[in-house]
């Protein structure tokens, strides 16, 4: 015999020897019985008890089964009680409005106790099983609200590490946009004051995106920290950093990222930079209307990739009216409706149109563009974009 032990069955009828015949015979199969005599009696005994489910009889004076099971159904906490109507009536029509009512199951009276034991087995497990997906569904909220406020944190976190908007600072204007895929992402940027005039720049894209990326770029701005303090030459700074990723991150699991690292020298008119396996950047000369990439088709591998890579310093002239753009490869891998990307080159072209702008400008322009070109699709990889504008020294 397949009992359900502690289940609750509430029976409705207006007749007590109905009521107690159903009673001996339930509670001898181990089911606790809740007894009404009326449907008002049994809606007040639903709110109170809760049961696992109701037998109902129909045709009662005042509130019938029908008006009973239509109230039920229309209230949340009671909507998925298993509802059997035991009624007398077999005409088709009633049947029909039973069913219209919200009923789950019939039987007819008079009824036979092996029939309804049968029933009410079958539909009290059934409840059982919507009880535990309820329950799991209930957990699973709980669980994402916990993760929500954690990424929420996390996100905050990644943000206070990353300079935001307009940052001025030793006479250059740095506008900054950072925008994950998800809450939080793997690309990171940062800025550094090397001395007076002389510029730190930093911006990396760690694989894929989520919260493994981002935990990355905790470690990546711990090593630029204090790199940055013990060396100016890009290349160095990328050496150490790529021997110290792959020592910890990439020996453990498949991890890469890319990097590109600069120091804008005003006192000199340089531009110093290595890059690892980055995006170019775009050296954005107004003077001579020129918008060029910095460096050429070959850079050095990805950080993460080859435990004794080297990265070679370059130099560029970059006068006090130069600026430099600056972007992870979710700002042009952005795809139109025809699967066409933006592509660097797109950039490129924007930044040329609108090089007389400053920083800001050449942003948000750069921005809405890419944002039309992808007709607001959802973003697939993170976004980072940051242009520098250099000006008249200030020492």
């Amino acid at each position: 015999m397949n009992k359900s032990p502690n289940a609750r069955i509430l029976v409705v009828d207006d007749e007590p020897q109905n009521i107690r015949l159903l009673q001996i015979r339930l509670q001898a199969d181990g089911y606790t019985v809740l007894a009404a005599n009326s449907g008002q009696e049994a809606l007040k005994l639903v709110q109170a008890e809760a049961p696992d489910l109701i037998l109902l009889d129909i045709m009662m004076p005042g509130m019938n089964g029908f008006e009973v099971c239509q109230q039920l159904r229309a209230e949340d906490a009671t909507q998925f009680i298993p509802v059997v109507m035991v009624t007398a009536l077999a005409e088709r029509e009633d049947r029909i409005r039973a069913i219209e009512a919200g009923a789950d199951d019939f039987i007819s009276k008079p009824f036979d106790s092996h029939e309804v034991l049968a029933r009410v087995r079958s539909l009290v497990r059934i409840k059982r099983y919507h009880d535990a997906l309820e329950q799991a569904n209930r957990e699973l909220r709980l669980h994402n609200e916990r993760l929500d406020k954690e990424l929420q944190m996390a996100s905050e976190i990644q943000d206070s590490l990353m300079p935001q908007g307009i940052t001025d600072l030793l006479g250059f204007r740095i506008v900054s946009h950072y925008t994950p895929a998800v809450v939080v992402g793997g690309d990171f940027f940062d800025l550094w004051e090397v001395e007076r005039g002389r510029l730190g720049v930093f911006i990396s894209d760690v694989m894929g995106h989520g919260v493994s990326a981002a935990f990355i770029t905790v470690f990546i701005k711990t090593i630029v920290e204090e790199m940055s303090v013990q060396t100016d030459d890009p290349g160095r700074l990328l050496k150490e950093l790529n021997t110290r990723f792959t020592k910890m991150i990439s020996s453990q699991q498949y991890m890469f990222a890319t990097a590109f690292c600069a120091i804008i020298d005003l006192s000199n008119e340089t531009l110093h930079y290595a890059n690892a396996g980055h995006p170019f950047p775009f050296l954005v000369q107004r003077q001579h209307n020129v918008c060029k990439p910095i460096g050429d088709q070959s850079t050095g591998k990805g950080l993460g990739l080859l435990p004794d890579s080297t990265y070679q310093t370059h130099h560029y002239p970059f006068t006090p009216s130069d600026g430099l753009f600056l972007y992870t490869d979710g700002a042009y891998e952005l795809q139109n409706s025809r699967g066409e990307e933006f592509t660097p080159q797109g950039i490129q072209e924007v930044i040329t149109q609108q090089i007389a702008q400053p920083a800001p400008v050449l942003v948000e322009t750069v921005l809405n563009t890419t944002n039309r070109f992808s007709d607001g699709r959802p973003k697939d990889d993170d976004i980072t974009i940051v242009a520098i504008d250099g000006c008249e020294p200030m020492w």
